[in-house]
């Protein structure tokens, strides 16, 4: 596997739907020579992320479907390692929640953020690009390195 980081949903969307921080995260994805990587939950849960912009008023009127359209190009195209589900993700998941679990005090951990460190735990992914404070404080304590400019 070539060299990866991963980005979380929370970082992804600001390549594809503007925000106060995404020229940050552009640059960052720039910067960087590892290659983006991303799992199975990406295609759906950017696309619900997209969707709530869009229901908030954040992004125009019919902009999720062109923006998740162009995110399921970009896919198509290998610009994103996709990490794939198997049982190796779902045993990396319980082991980082476990783990979490057994801090003192306890690292909460969310079932889809359990799975998305189960993907980045079972491809051996060592850094992660994110700006869910949760998740990056689960992923330091499993060892992984947090970037968030």
């Amino acid at each position: 596997m070539p060299s990866a980081i991963y980005w979380d949903t929370s970082a992804l969307i600001k390549l594809y739907a503007p925000e106060s921080d995404s020229a940050r995260f552009s640059g960052l994805l720039r910067s960087r020579s590892e290659v983006p990587a991303i799992s199975f939950l990406h295609r759906v849960e950017l696309h619900f992320a997209l969707v709530a912009k869009e229901q908030r008023g954040e992004i125009a009127p019919g902009g999720a479907g062109l923006l998740s359209a162009s995110f399921q190009r970009h896919c198509l195209e290998g610009r994103y390692l996709e990490i794939p589900w198997g049982e190796d993700v779902e045993q990396k998941a319980r082991l980082a929640l476990e783990a979490c679990r057994s801090q003192t005090p306890p690292i909460p951990l969310r079932s889809l953020d359990g799975f998305h460190l189960g993907a980045v735990l079972a491809a051996g992914v060592p850094s992660i690009v994110s700006t869910d404070v949760r998740l990056c404080d689960a992923a330091r304590h499993l060892g992984l390195s947090v970037l968030s400019p």
